[in-house]
C-alpha cells in the first residue's frame, strides 16, 4: 500500500492575523474488487446449444399451428418454450435421481435410438432426445397410426413431472 503524505499549510484566522500549520496524513485508498473465476459448462446454456443430453416433449397443431415444448437437461435443468417466443424459460431443476430416470425411460424402455415413427395429425405430440448433434424423435398424432409401445406412456409421466402451475399455457 502506496503512502502520502502531504504537509498542507493553511492559514485559518484571518482575524487575529495568525497562521498555523497543519500536518494532514493522506492515504491512498485501494478499492478491492472480488473477482470470481467464470468457468463455461455445458450446464450453462439453452437447450438450442447445451451439448449434453437434452431430451425435448412437444405438444401442437390445430387450428393456429402452434406448440409448447419442453426441454430436459441431464444435468437436471426443465426449459419450457412456446413457438410464438424466442427464448426459452428455465422452469425448474429436477433432482438427479428423477434426471436419470426420465433419461433411461426414453433411451432404454422406448428405445428412441431404434425407433423411427414421424406420423403427426392435425394436433400432434413428440418426444426427442439429442446429444450433440446425434439427434432422435418420434412424432405421433395421426389417428390411423398406432403410436409405439411406452411413448404415450412416457409422454403422460414427463408432463406430470411439471406442475400445473408451471406449464406452459
Amino acid at each position: 500500500m502506496i503512502r502520502f503524505y502531504v504537509l498542507l499549510i493553511l492559514c485559518v484566522c484571518t482575524l487575529t492575523g495568525m497562521a498555523q500549520t497543519k500536518t494532514v496524513k493522506k492515504t491512498k485508498t485501494v478499492k478491492t474488487v472480488k473477482t470470481t473465476k467464470t468457468t463455461v459448462s455445458k450446464a450453462s446454456t439453452s437447450p438450442k446449444t447445451y451439448t449434453g443430453r437434452v431430451i425435448a416433449v412437444t405438444s401442437g397443431g390445430g387450428f393456429t399451428g402452434r406448440s409448447s415444448s419442453y426441454y430436459l437437461q441431464d444435468d437436471g435443468r426443465l426449459y419450457g418454450k412456446r413457438s410464438t417466443e424466442a427464448t426459452y424459460a428455465l422452469l425448474a431443476k429436477q433432482t438427479p435421481d428423477n434426471t436419470k430416470r426420465v433419461f433411461w425411460s426414453l433411451e432404454d424402455r422406448c428405445q428412441i435410438k431404434t425407433t423411427k415413427f414421424d406420423f403427426p395429425g392435425n394436433t400432434y405430440k413428440a418426444v426427442g432426445w439429442r446429444k450433440g448433434k446425434e439427434q432422435y424423435s418420434v412424432t405421433w398424432g395421426s389417428p390411423t397410426d398406432s403410436v409405439p409401445a411406452n411413448y404415450e406412456k412416457f409422454y403422460s409421466s414427463f408432463m406430470t413431472t411439471i406442475p400445473a402451475s408451471m406449464r406452459l399455457k
